[in-house]
Order: structure tokens, then sequence, then C-alpha cells
């Protein structure tokens, strides 16, 4: 590999590592916004990514002992981290969720043993890197797929359509450092990991958004049943009021021809008398 194709890598490399930095103070930023349980893994899994950026720019400056072996196990470990909260994202928070770390972190473990004697660089990963690295993506992707389709927004699809672009980009990993549009293809898997923090960040900010709704919808409902309530209340209130001046004017009634009644008991001797 010639020196241009060296200085063209380490810019790519420093500009995803920069974009990896500000969208992790982004979604830090975010956190109180993020209240799904799935905002978690998603967090640290980017925390991770942004290491393993932040590693392979160092690693085409120098090649500093161990520092490839951290790019390596920070993507991994990203991805496991995006493919427990995608799993959470789809089926809620319950234990089940949790289940695919321990198989996904033993593979992890496993393929950073096999490729501890490689050079670690960016498309110089073995077959078994790359078949895992992909299926976890296409697995992250169906799982934020199928939940999209219960949910309003786009920010959903647009995720697992990346990852799905993801996955099958990087199929051929092994196989980028002999093609002739290798930085091409380099800084397309760049561009596409630096999208997957945009679209985290559209899917948290539409899951804030819905919840907000949601609490209007309940504020509004509340607010018409306390008006039902105060309004039956005053009906209530009229009608006894009513009922009680017809009483009043009952007994107005009652007193007066009671009245009328004596004066008329009163006056007929005298009557009599007269004639």
């Amino acid at each position: 590999m010639i020196d241009w194709h060296i200085q063209g890598l380490l810019g790519i490399a420093f500009f995803e590592a920069t974009a990896f930095l500000i969208l992790l103070v982004l979604l830090v930023l975010l956190r109180r916004d993020g209240g799904g349980s799935y905002f978690r893994p998603w967090l640290w899994g980017w925390a991770c990514l942004t290491v393993s950026g932040i590693a392979e720019t160092i690693l085409l400056v120098r090649n500093v002992p161990g520092v490839g072996t951290l790019r390596l196990a920070g993507l991994l470990f990203a991805l496991i981290l995006f493919l427990a909260g995608a799993v959470q994202f789809s089926s809620g928070p319950t234990r089940a969720s949790w289940q695919v770390l321990p198989l996904a972190g033993i593979s992890a473990v496993g393929l950073l043993y096999l490729e501890r004697e490689g050079s670690l660089l960016v498309g110089h990963t073995r077959w078994e890197t790359s078949v895992f690295v992909s299926a976890i993506s296409l697995c992250i992707g169906w799982f934020l797929w199928r939940a999209a389709n219960n949910l309003r927004g786009h920010g959903a699809k647009l995720l697992a359509g990346i990852f799905f672009l993801t996955g099958l980009h990087g199929m051929d990993r092994p196989l980028w450092s002999v093609n002739p549009i290798f930085p091409l293809r380099v800084a397309f898997d760049h561009l596409l990991a630096v999208s997957l923090g945009i679209a985290m960040v559209v899917t948290i900010l539409e899951g804030a958004r819905a919840r907000t709704d949601e609490l209007n919808d309940k504020l509004r409902r509340l607010t018409l049943l306390t008006t039902a309530s105060a309004q039956s209340l005053s009906a209530k209130e009229v009608l006894e009021q009513v009922l009680l001046d017809c009483r009043i004017c009952d007994f107005t009634i009652r007193k007066t021809l009671d009245i009328f009644r004596r004066k008329m008991i009163h006056d007929s001797p005298n009557a009599t008398r007269s004639f």
C-alpha cells in the first residue's frame, strides 16, 4: 500500500472519530429523553464504537502494540450492545433480551484470539470476523425493522436499513485490501457508521415525542373528565336549589290558603247575622 492510501485512510478515520465523539456527546445529552430500556445499551455501544474509531486513527498514525486489538474489540462489543438494545427495542425490557450477551461475548473473545496476530487494520480481517460482524448487523436490522412496523415515524426504519446495508457491505471485508476501490469501500463503511449514530438520535427523539404526545393525550382526557364532573356537580346543585324553591313556594301557597280558609270561616257567622 502506497503513502497516499495511508493518508486517505487517515483522513477518513479522523473524520469518523470526530463524528463519533460529537454523536456520543449528543447521546449523553439526550439520556433524559431516552427513557426507553434500549437507550442504555445503545449509549454504551456507541461509546465502544467511539473508542474503536479513535484507536483506528492512532493505529494509522503509528503502529502501537495493542491498539489494533482495542479497535477490533470496540467494534465487536459495540455491535453486541447494539444487538441487546435492538432486542429490547423490539420486545421490551425483559430478561430474555439479555440472553444474547453471553454467547455473543464469547464469540467476540474467540474472534479477538484468532485475530491476535493479524494487522487489524480496516479491510485486513479474517473471514470469521467478517461473517460475525455482518450477521450481527443483519440481526439488528431485522429486530429494528420488525419493531418499526408498530411505530410512527421513520427513525427505526432508517436505522434498520442502515444496519442492513452495513451487514451486506461488509460481507467481503477480507477482500477489500485487494480491491482497486479499497479507499472508497472504507469511506462508505465509515459513512454508514456515522449514519448509524444520526439514525439513533432520530429514533430517540421520535420516541421522546411519542411519549410526550401520549402524556398530552392523557392530560387532555383527565381535563375532560374533570370538566364533565364539575358540570355534573353544578347541574345537581341547580336541581337541588329548584326543588328547595318549589318546597318554599308550596309551603307559602299552603299557608296562604290556610289563612284564607280561616278568614272565610271567621266571616261566615257575621254574614248570617246581617241577614
